[in-house]
Order: structure tokens, then C-alpha cells, then sequence
């Protein structure tokens, strides 16, 4: 794949990461020939890697990437009162 771009998300604590991690890798990505993620968790980073043919793709999966990033960190913000530790 010709492009590619890694992204590095802070997190509290590790499990806030882990948990944002398993939550985003259950949506797959809807182009599996021209898109590949690939996420993983270092101490309290969620570590995106992204793959992709053309830099179009690349924005269109990045940009869905971060707008189910927002939607899991407002939902821990509300409902894990562990998140703002």
C-alpha cells in the first residue's frame, strides 16, 4: 500500500486505552483491499497504524477512525467515572 500514517491517542491510564481498542476494532473497516488498520496499545497510548492505495481512502478512514474515537471518549467521559483519574 502506498500510503501510510501512524497515529498515537493518549489515554489516562492503560485501561481506558485497551478499552477504547477493543471497542473501535469491532467496527472493521468497509474496504478491506485498499485499507488496512491495525490498532495496539502501548502503556497509554492507543496506537493506530493506517495503510491505504490512495490518500483519499486515507482520509475517509482516518476521519471515520477519529469520529468513533470522539463518540468512545465522550461516552467514558460520561459513564466511567474512572476516566477523569
Amino acid at each position: 500500500m502506498e500510503h501510510s500514517i501512524k497515529l498515537e491517542i493518549p489515554f489516562p491510564s492503560n485501561r481506558l486505552a485497551t478499552i477504547a481498542q477493543r471497542v473501535i476494532n469491532v467496527d472493521k473497516e468497509l474496504k478491506t483491499d485498499q485499507v488496512k488498520r491495525t490498532l495496539s496499545v502501548n502503556d497509554n497510548k492507543l496506537e493506530a497504524l493506517f495503510e491505504c492505495t490512495t490518500a483519499r481512502m486515507m482520509r475517509v478512514s482516518v476521519n471515520s477512525f477519529l469520529e468513533m474515537l470522539t463518540m468512545v471518549t465522550r461516552t467514558m467521559d460520561q459513564c466511567d467515572p474512572l476516566s477523569k483519574q
